[in-house]
């Protein structure tokens, strides 16, 4: 055998093993798909491979707990996590690669405090830059302080040599609101005071000076723990208070559970004034960690993508998920709220995920197509591109059911189609099937309008996570999503999401 023979059968075999592992099918046709020719002007596409530079995957930082997350007069934004007798800061334009900024303040800029610098909040004021946090010296409880900087990055200082007030027990986890009512907020967790037989952290509001550096009036009490998931035996939470405002509501988000284990978790209640009161969502907690590969998601912030388009939230997560504990990560994910005014969150999330709007140089463009269905339509087909992808069962409330169940004749087959009034140059497409197991997809492909075929598209088991084509500048005036298997063996099929990114 000739050394050309073998180095060709030796490239054949390689680049045939090139395409098992990395999952690429592509078949092209005509312009018609009948004829059988290749289209020169078709671009090769790759299944189940997201696009480089186009995504992100958790955890975006290590060793980070209680972070506090800020988007400064200068674009960035900067992350405050947890310290131990100081505050150290991290910055990124994206919110998914990170630097770290040293230390924004030492501990020895605290009079009145060495150790517990928990749960820091900066907020932008009036050309200065406010952190609000919890210290503590070595033999008595946390209570409450504020330092100013002229730079998100510090060095901070703090003016007073007492804390901002004693409440008479542990304080921790501030969140400072600067209401466009006129009026500012400092929210807080009392911490784990005995009530009736057990312990618990209750969380309380008090209004801020017109100067952000003491407080007005007594602070007033917004909610306690009773629901079941906030509790764990004899101890109970309501902590890292996290306040948005949409449609005129105030949204109190806030953790509960134990923060070193499994169940920790976000919930959140709902007022027409900042001050309350509040009623809790009857389907708490919102974001949760229910499968293995997660633990302890919880104590975070909120803030827009770069662009505006897409809000995120910034938590934390255990690097142990078997023992949880003390070390902890930075996730993000994204969320929104449904018609109804309700909070969905796209996570917990391990698995590769489209990056924020406005860092990829692509913008999602499902909303722009019109949507439609065969056969006869039995789910909601609007949910299929309002945000919110499938996690868990409990929150498969907005989903795109198929009227006939898959693996049925072809005549039958369900599809979904994405149409454009003009050709777009996609970057890729990202399909979510069903937090529901029972209604999840293994296997499908996409059509696309110049006759070509991305088959062998592979729906992976994990909570939240996609099948991926990556389009790689495709230019297409409709795709056309087949499912092909089902995970319950020919079953009524859902998807939650059909994410469309391109120019």
């Amino acid at each position: 055998m000739g050394k050309w023979y073998r180095s060709t059968t030796l490239l054949a075999i390689l680049l045939l093993a090139a395409v098992t592992v990395f999952g690429c099918e592509w078949q092209t046709g005509g312009a018609n798909g009948s004829d059988g020719n290749v289209n020169p002007e078709a671009v090769d596409v790759f299944v189940n491979q997201p696009p480089p530079g186009a995504s992100y995957r958790n955890p975006r930082l290590r060793n980070i707990a209680d972070p506090s997350v800020l988007r400064a007069s200068d674009g960035k934004y900067y992350a405050y996590p947890t310290g131990g007798n100081k505050f150290k800061v991290y910055s990124s334009s994206d919110l998914v690669t990170w630097k770290d900024e040293g230390v924004a303040l030492q501990g020895s800029e605290v009079p009145w405090a060495d150790n517990k610098f928990w749960a820091p909040d900066v907020k932008l004021y009036k050309g200065k830059y406010y952190m609000f946090f919890s210290a503590a010296n070595a033999n008595d409880y946390p209570r409450l302080g504020v330092a100013v900087s002229d730079k998100p990055t510090g060095p901070f200082h703090t003016p007073m040599k007492q804390p901002m007030f004693d409440f008479g027990s542990g304080t921790i986890d501030t969140f400072a609101l600067l209401d466009d009512n006129g009026k500012n907020y400092l929210y807080f967790s009392q911490n784990l005071t005995p009530v009736d037989g057990h312990k618990e952290s209750s969380i309380h509001v008090v209004e801020l000076s017109d100067d952000l550096m003491s407080v007005n009036g007594d602070p007033v009490k917004l909610t306690h723990p009773d629901q079941s998931w906030e509790m764990s035996g004899n101890m109970r939470w309501n902590e890292g208070a996290w306040v948005i405002k949409h449609d005129g509501t105030y949204y109190l988000m806030y953790s509960s559970n134990c923060y070193c284990g499994k169940k920790y978790a976000v919930g959140y209640a709902t007022s027409k004034s900042p001050t309350g009161p509040f009623v809790k969502y009857k389907g708490n907690p919102v974001l949760s960690a229910e499968y293995a590969q997660v633990s302890g998601t919880g104590h975070h912030a909120v803030v827009a993508s770069p662009d505006g388009k897409e809000l995120y939230i910034v938590y934390h997560s255990h690097i142990d998920v078997k023992k949880g504990g003390g070390a902890r990560e930075l996730n993000i994910d994204r969320m929104g709220f449904r018609p109804d005014g309700t909070i969905y969150i796209d996570g917990p999330t391990t698995t590769d995920q489209p990056k924020p709007s406005g860092t990829s140089g692509v913008i999602s463009v499902a909303s722009e197509a019109s949507v439609t269905a065969s056969p006869a339509q039995s789910g909601e087909i609007g949910a299929l591109t309002d945000g919110e992808i499938g996690i868990y069962k409990r929150t498969a409330v907005r989903e795109y059911t198929f009227a006939d169940k898959v693996g049925t004749a072809e005549a039958t087959t369900p599809w979904v189609k994405l149409e454009w009034a003009e050709p777009r140059e996609l970057n890729s497409v990202w399909i979510y099937d069903s937090g529901d197991p029972a209604h999840a997809l293994t296997t499908g492909k996409l059509e696309f309008d110049d006759g070509t075929t991305a088959n062998g598209l592979q729906f992976p088991a994990t909570p939240g996570a996609a099948a991926v084509v990556n389009m790689n500048g495709k230019k297409v005036k409709w795709i056309k999503f087949i499912p092909t298997e089902a995970s319950s063996g020919g079953g009524q099929a859902a998807l939650s999401e059909i994410v469309v990114l391109g120019k």
